[in-house]
């Protein structure tokens, strides 16, 4: 996923969780990285802060996170939550194209003649044989 902080964008992908980065949350924030994935999905603006520290942390930025939660290294909250939602609308529609493929474009008028009878048959010609 790509997310903005500070007017910079950075790839984050989500589904890899090392160990490591598990481990240094724990260190860094002092609580469990299970409460730490709970504080975040519940929108708690210090697990976001958690969050921006590990997508830096990949990046290779030497960020403490203390900084970060005391506020001395600052950014746009909103601007993280907008990217963030982008991310989840882009899903979301993805989901819906996936679970509803169209299947073409379906004219709005019935088409001429019927399944035993061509459309460029003319009138007199359309009485049945039998």
């Amino acid at each position: 996923m790509k997310v903005r902080i500070g007017g910079e964008s950075f790839d984050f992908d989500e589904a890899r969780r090392p160990m490591s980065e598990a481990i240094a949350v724990e260190r860094a924030w002092g609580r469990r990285y299970a409460e730490w994935e709970s504080e975040l999905q519940a929108g708690s603006a210090e697990a976001m802060a958690v969050f921006v520290w590990l997508v830096w942390r990949r990046d290779g930025r030497e960020v403490e996170l203390a900084d970060i939660l005391s506020g001395e290294v600052d950014f746009d909250y909103r601007e993280l939550e907008q990217s963030i939602l982008e991310v989840a609308v882009e899903r979301q529609k993805a989901a819906e194209a996936e679970a509803n493929p169209t299947q073409g474009a379906v004219s709005p008028a019935a088409p001429d003649g019927t399944p035993t009878t061509p459309a460029a048959t003319r009138r007199s010609s359309r009485k049945s044989s039998t």
